[in-house]
């Protein structure tokens, strides 16, 4: 069971037995992403492309397929749980410049899962194991309105895993006065509320084949009396924003997109 933190978005400091993970390439040659931050900060060498260096530590991501990363590790695992005096906050290794997917390099890490100085991601966490809400998010949870019929249909052709809608699917309801939505999913829809209003900010429709999830289009309300939103291109990064945090996924290049 995974009931410790998860790795943080962003490390920029550790503390002396805090070790962070990061995709590499066989070579060492730390140029770009988790690895040049490694290189600069936390002591990885140039030329060492496997294993601890300094407060760091190296998986090879680059060489090839999924099956190819897979020896590399069951090696940091073994090795984190010889070094219990060690915490390894595990990066999103192999999903930047290596071009793979959360879906693929997540499952590399289930034996990790009941390693407690293992940290992962927690997108990661989430595909690897059930964590249930305590309360499924339904259309009589909150006050809500119904979408005006001054709106737009933006298409989309985005895909998150079904794992990661399963997570969706039990909605968002608000916890504090700070937290501004409201969202519930029915078989083909997922809408978002404002939280203090109930106005209905987007109705996004949705095919799940059982793998894949596919967003097909965005319904974005431009009702200038409900909302002052009127670029497609932030709603439909603003949307992803939110969905994407909802279970767990790095947001952080669709927050970009929507605040640029």
């Amino acid at each position: 069971m995974y009931n410790r933190e998860y790795t943080p978005e962003r490390i920029t400091e550790l503390k002396p037995n805090e070790i962070f993970v990061f995709g590499s390439n066989l070579a060492g040659s730390h140029g770009g992403g988790a690895a040049r931050l490694a290189y600069y900060r936390f002591g990885a060498v140039w030329g060492q492309g496997v294993g601890l260096q300094g407060q760091s530590y190296a998986i090879p991501t680059m060489q090839g397929g999924v099956e190819t990363i897979v020896p590399y590790v069951d090696e940091f695992i073994e090795f984190a749980k010889n070094h219990p005096e060690l915490k390894f906050y595990v990066t999103r290794i192999g999903c930047g410049i290596a071009g793979f997917k959360t879906t693929e390099i997540a499952p590399l890490f289930k034996k990790a899962v009941d390693v407690e100085n293992i940290i992962l991601p927690k997108d990661f966490v989430g595909l690897l194991i059930d964590q249930p809400k305590t309360k499924v998010a339904t259309k009589d949870s909150w006050n809500n309105m119904p979408m005006p019929d001054q709106h737009v249909v933006i298409p989309m052709n985005v895909t998150i895993p079904s794992a990661a809608m399963k997570i969706v699917r039990c909605g968002h309801i608000p916890a504090a006065m700070e937290d501004h939505w409201f969202m519930y999913c029915d078989e083909t829809t997922i809408r978002y509320y404002r939280s203090w209003s109930g106005i209905c900010i987007y109705v996004a429709k949705y095919e799940d084949n059982g793998e894949v999830c596919r967003i097909t289009e965005l319904m974005v309300n431009r009702d200038p009396n409900q909302y002052g939103g009127t670029n497609d291109d932030h709603d439909k990064a603003l949307f992803m924003t939110l969905l994407t945090s909802e279970y767990g996924g790095d947001a952080s290049q669709y927050w970009n997109q929507a605040f640029k």
